[in-house]
Formats: structure tokens, C-alpha cells, sequence
């Protein structure tokens, strides 16, 4: 799975947090983890923005497939909300993952 990062009124050092913070084993394996179960190949795209006139910070996760799952939340921490969208993430991974697994829908799984 390869990660893209791209920035918005972020400093350098916010910039470089949210690239180690994002990229340590345990908030990029759990998704790694669950991508490998569903037997494709992603690029997952970490966006983070700073709103210029107040202390938030904005954090959207896009996971490209033959679809996109999108993700993004807001909070005044920069990690607080890295683990918001990780949390929100996985979540809409562990219910595709068990769609697929179970063939919820009446689709054929490939």
C-alpha cells in the first residue's frame, strides 16, 4: 500500500509529525493489515489542513480501490484528529472486509 501526504497551512514540523505519527506500525498496520485481507493493492492518500482563523486542525484519509472510502474529522489536536479518521477508517474497512467475506448482497466476491 503506498501513502501520499499533502498539506494545508500545516508548519514544516506539523508537516513531518503528521508523516511520522501517521506512518508508525501501529496506525498504518492495522489498516495494512486489514487492506491485505481484501486482496488488493491501495493508495492511501493522508490529507491535513490547519484552519487559518481558528485553532483546528482538519484530517481527511482517501483509500483508493475500485471505489474511494473517504474519511475526514476536525478537532483542535493535529494527533487527535489523525486518530479520529484512522478510527473512522478502519471501521469502514472491518465492514467491507466482513461484506466480502460473508458475500452480504448477493454479490459474487472476486
Amino acid at each position: 500500500m503506498r501513502v501520499n501526504f499533502s498539506f494545508k497551512h500545516l508548519l514544516p514540523q506539523e508537516q513531518s509529525f503528521v508523516k511520522t505519527y501517521f506512518s508508525l506500525d501501529s496506525k498504518l498496520g492495522k489498516i495494512q493489515a486489514i487492506v491485505n485481507r481484501l486482496n488488493s493493492d491501495e493508495t492511501l492518500e493522508v490529507r491535513a489542513e490547519k484552519f487559518p482563523k481558528k485553532s483546528a486542525y482538519k484530517v481527511s484519509l482517501l483509500l483508493q480501490r475500485p471505489w474511494n472510502l473517504i474519511v475526514s474529522e476536525d478537532d483542535h489536536t493535529l494527533k487527535e484528529a489523525i486518530d479520529l479518521a484512522k478510527d473512522k477508517l478502519l471501521e469502514r474497512l472491518r465492514k467491507l472486509w466482513a461484506k466480502k467475506k460473508y458475500n452480504i448482497g448477493g454479490r459474487e466476491s472476486n
